[in-house]
């Protein structure tokens, strides 16, 4: 005989349908029952509909805030990241004329939202490069750096889709003083097109791609559960002169990402 379903698995359950469905107090942003509503309604104890919701927060389908209640968390898109071919089309955008640029980018079709559904917020600043970032770059410990950080929005929901920490060379980056301002992003044809400012075209980019828990300053701005899994991306950019001109570090929810990835391969000669 199987085992019996736990009363307040059968309440996560119900609850999590009715969610899938769009049922009416079930949609995103709703406000569901009080925790004593449903015990006066036979729905189970106070323990058994706190375990039910704790499970819901759990999978990421509720937001549980302490005075506030639990609310139906909202759904940010989910993200189809095929990187040969994203980088391959970002390239070739940067030499597209700027009324294609204004209203293209990487995002849209990580995403499939249209273009001014995507909100680009970002704060730079200069700093000098750690043990680390020296070692990426092939410079001295200390070289001013500018750290660029971005995260996108859709609509006017502010859930981040991702957590983007992107360097540069402050010296190279000042050879163009618009890529040291903020208010000039989102800049029309991304990293390409900018660093196609001052001389520089990209021959390859380098990705390593590894997976953590998110730290709660992460899941709050990525909107998913504390303990979440996050994808980390290393993303670095080597110039046609072999240096390396840009590196991102960038943080993605695993529960709403997926990696695609296509390697053509040489055929076997007869």
């Amino acid at each position: 005989m199987a085992p019996k379903t736990p009363q307040w698995r059968g309440l996560a359950d119900q609850i999590a349908r009715d969610i899938a469905a769009g049922a009416s107090g079930y949609r995103p942003g709703d406000q569901l029952p009080q925790i004593r509503d449903l015990v006066a309604q036979g729905k189970g104890s106070k323990t058994t509909v706190l375990a039910a919701y704790k499970a819901l927060e759990a999978e990421g389908l509720v937001s549980m805030v302490r005075g506030h209640g639990t609310k139906v968390r909202q759904r940010p898109p989910h993200q189809i990241r095929r990187h040969q071919e994203r980088y391959v089309w970002e390239k070739k955008l940067a030499l597209r004329p700027d009324e294609v640029r204004r209203t293209s980018g990487v995002v849209d079709k990580d995403t499939g939202l249209e273009h001014d559904e995507i909100a680009t917020h970002a704060t730079f600043r200069a700093i000098p490069a750690d043990a680390d970032l020296a070692e990426r770059f092939g410079v001295e410990a200390g070289t001013l750096m500018l750290h660029r950080q971005y995260w996108h929005s859709a609509g006017d929901d502010p859930t981040a889709l991702s957590l983007i920490d992107s360097y540069l060379v402050h010296e190279v980056a000042a050879r163009n003083p618009d890529l040291l301002d903020s208010a000039k992003e989102p800049w029309p044809g991304g990293t390409h097109h900018q660093l196609s400012t001052v001389g520089i075209e990209i021959d390859r980019i380098d990705d390593g791609i590894r997976t953590r828990l998110a730290t709660q300053a992460e899941a709050r701005k990525l909107g998913i559960p504390t303990g979440s899994a996050v994808l980390l991306l290393d993303k670095t950019s080597i110039s046609t002169e072999g240096d390396v001109v840009e590196y991102s570090h960038v943080v993605l929810p695993g529960e709403r990402t997926e990696l695609r990835y296509s390697v053509p391969l040489e055929r076997w000669t007869p």
